[in-house]
């Protein structure tokens, strides 16, 4: 029988859904002030909280079964891919964030879409509504996909049907996001980062004391060869393409929206060192696993399916007593609703905030409590076009995930970036810079048929790229250089200078 189904396993899972309804339950007053409480906590979390939920909500599923699978098939290949986005993470925390939270605070803004036209101006709301319409775009295929994962988890797990296990896991991230907010979502994104953590750090250890020592595992790493010993095997554009996938991070709102919460803006860089500090433990954590997982599993066929991001939860089954099997599966299914719960929050304040406060509603005189109580109807909306998705078009979702993290970086990275420092960039660049890297983005994941008539992208970053196929390198690259371009030939705004110095004089 597989360990994962022992009574116990259950229990320790069932006790971890219900104390993310009690969190969402109690959060629930905090939340219903207004859209500041609802979307942001009343920028009023302490700076632990903030590590911790910006580390879980950025590194989702991709680190417990992405980066494990990926040491466990490559070897330190995998060491790129953590090393890139933590480098990326600490330029932000450290040097944009404070930026970030004191002008969000100045300008009373609470989305990304805020930001820009706080900074750039707006009258016509066309900047708004297209980077609007892109967050929305891109956090329903999130949350479908994440919903995917836990259904699989579930359905692994409690041997229900996939169905039932997408509806268990929509049902959980759903009240307690509806209730709480970002008082819930933040909350429980500090319990599922200690989950995440614990099972990083004790499924290596014991697996290694099993094991008698590292002695099998540099064993096996030798004889693999290759990049099992030296993360430089491997060709140069294979490396910046994982170093790349640190360009999605800058871009990504419910990652960048974490800084906005902060209560005391001179405990940013505190909470950027927590978070660096968890992120390089997780980190090498997730390529111990993969490298000592290749010991108990010599061959790729060994795992179900012969799915090398299986590695954690076999290992796990492996070493594991049912107890300690049951905090593995509630650390996965808390990599994935830490990053659904954001994600599904960011996506409301797309409609809610961005579409109809500011642009439907703008001459209407609405409260803050019926704005709270639309924005829980619009996460209604939200989640119901996840689970449909989802449910009719899985393959889509995944298509859609695999450029979601480096399209958002591609779309909003730079110009978020340039607006806490540039004096010069204007309102038809970053539309020029959103569109550009998102259109590179997709011609790089899947290139039209038709579009061969005028160039061949994979031959193009061949030549010009070092051969470099994660779209996140790319598409920054060229949304950046049409963000800059484009305000070079554009009037700036007015008081640009004066921002930026106010910026600069704030921190």
């Amino acid at each position: 029988m597989d360990i994962t189904a022992h009574p116990v396993t259950v229990s320790v899972l069932i006790a971890y859904l219900v104390l993310l309804v009690v969190i969402g339950v109690i959060s629930s007053r905090k939340s219903s002030g207004g859209l500041t409480a609802f979307f942001l906590a009343g920028r009023g979390l302490n700076k632990w909280t903030v590590a911790f939920s910006a580390v879980s909500s950025g590194r989702s599923s991709w680190l417990i079964l992405g980066v494990t699978g990926t040491a466990y098939l490559t070897g330190l290949d995998a060491v790129w891919a953590v090393a890139g986005y933590i480098t990326v993470e600490v330029f932000m925390f450290f040097f944009v964030a404070r930026r970030f939270r004191t002008f969000s605070e100045k300008t009373g803004s609470i989305t990304i879409p805020d930001i820009f036209e706080s900074r750039l101006g707006d009258p016509w709301k066309i900047m708004r509504l297209i980077s609007a319409s892109i967050i929305l775009f891109f956090m329903v295929a999130y949350v479908g996909s994440q919903l995917v994962g836990g259904a699989t988890a579930f359905s692994g797990s409690l041997g229900i049907s996939q169905t039932q296990g997408m509806w268990m896991t929509a049902a959980i991230i759903f009240l307690y996001t509806i209730l709480g907010g970002f008082h819930a979502v933040s909350k429980t994104d500090v319990l599922q980062i200690l989950f995440m953590f614990f099972s990083l750090i004790i499924l290596p250890v014991v697996a290694l004391i099993q094991l008698g020592g590292f002695g099998p595992v540099l064993d096996v790493m030798q004889a693999e060869g290759g990049g099992f010993t030296s993360p430089f095997a491997f060709a140069f554009g294979a490396v910046i393409g994982l170093l790349g996938i640190g360009f999605g991070s800058p871009g990504n709102p419910h990652i960048v929206v974490r800084y906005m919460s902060l209560k005391n803006v001179h405990e940013m860089r505190q909470a950027a060192l927590i978070a660096t500090i968890w992120n390089v433990i997780m980190g090498w954590g997730a390529i111990l696993v993969g490298l000592i997982g290749r010991v108990y599993f010599p061959a790729p066929d060994m795992l179900p399916n012969g799915n090398n991001e299986q590695i954690f939860t076999s290992l796990g089954a492996e070493v594991m007593n049912p107890f300690f099997a049951g905090i593995l599966l509630v650390a996965v299914l808390a990599a994935i609703m830490s990053s659904a719960d954001s994600q599904l929050l960011v996506g409301s304040s797309a409609v809610l905030r961005d579409m109809l406060d500011k642009v439907i509603a703008k001459n209407k005189d609405l409260s803050q409590r019926r704005l709270v109580l639309y924005s829980r109807l619009t996460i209604v909306m939200v989640m119901g076009l996840s689970i449909w998705l989802a449910a009719t078009a899985e393959q889509f979702v995944f298509w859609m995930v695999l450029f979601a993290f480096g399209g958002l970086g591609a779309c909003f990275g730079p110009s978020l970036i340039l607006a806490f420092y540039w004096k010069g960039l204007t309102r038809k660049g970053v539309i020029a810079g959103m569109i550009s890297g998102l259109l590179t983005v997709i011609m790089v994941a899947e290139q039209p048929e038709w579009s061969y008539a005028f160039i061949d992208v994979e031959a193009f970053l061949t030549t010009y790229f070092f051969g470099i196929t994660y779209e996140a390198v790319p598409g920054f690259i060229i949304g950046f250089l049409f963000t800059v371009g484009v305000s070079l030939a554009t009037k700036k705004p007015e008081g640009a200078s004066e921002m930026i110095d106010d910026m600069d004089r704030a921190v």
